[in-house]
């Protein structure tokens, strides 16, 4: 069965291995949002700067823990190393659609292996179990090696 644990593990390989989005501003463009958040601003007192801050510290999203490189390269290397189908279950293909791909992705991935929405789960587990196996072999290998 596949924990949580496991897929805190992909998406932390998500985090590390995934595109990251660039969202490029113009200086000019970032002085001038500066200028109308300052000239904008009614002076407040103590108290309400200190609960405007409450407030907006509450909106935040949390911190994220800082990524693990060392388990995202071996969950990589594990990837890598996978066939493309074991015992005719497309493995490789069906974990990259879902660590790496949007919901809709996955969604049209599963309808082009004709999974139906009520089996989506059992099959789901079949191949994250496979890739579980695959980056446990993976990880047994890589601590014999650090020991030899």
């Amino acid at each position: 069965m596949i924990d949580t644990h496991f897929y805190e593990r992909l998406a932390n390989w998500r985090r590390v291995y995934g595109d990251k989005p660039v969202r490029w501003r113009s200086p000019t463009d970032v002085a001038c949002r500066y200028a109308k958040c300052y000239f904008e601003r009614a002076p407040e007192t103590e108290e309400e700067k200190f609960w405007r801050e409450v407030t907006e510290l509450k909106g935040r999203d949390p911190l994220l823990p800082a990524p693990d490189y060392s388990d995202a390269e071996l969950l990589q290397r594990a990837w890598m190393s996978l066939p493309e189908k074991i015992d005719s279950l497309p493995v490789k293909r069906a974990v990259k659609v879902f660590v790496f791909g949007t919901n809709r992705e996955y969604e049209h991935y599963c309808r082009k292996q004709k999974v139906r929405p009520s089996g989506e789960a059992e099959w789901r587990k079949k191949f994250l179990t496979e890739f579980e196996a695959k980056v446990a072999a993976q990880g047994a290998k890589s601590i014999k090696i650090v020991l030899k």
